[in-house]
């Protein structure tokens, strides 16, 4: 939970500003785990969920090859 809340924070701190992977693996994670692991998608899956749930907009974006993006979808 406390990772997510990191996640979330992170995210929020860089409205519409995409974050590669590695910058998040950096702030959240401070690059201590393996990166070849799909950790990061995990949590914002998490994060996706729970932000999402009921919502007719999505709020985390993927950009594909990247990273993410928090933006209100328009």
């Amino acid at each position: 939970m406390v990772k997510e809340y990191d996640l979330l924070e992170y995210f929020v701190r860089h409205p519409n500003q995409v974050l590669t992977r590695n910058m998040i693996a950096d702030e959240v994670w401070q690059g201590s785990f393996d990166k070849f692991t799909n950790i990061i998608d995990v949590y914002v899956n998490y994060l996706r969920k729970k932000l999402d749930r009921g919502k007719d907009k999505r709020l985390i974006h993927t950009v594909r090859g990247i990273g993410y993006i928090l933006k209100e979808e328009g």
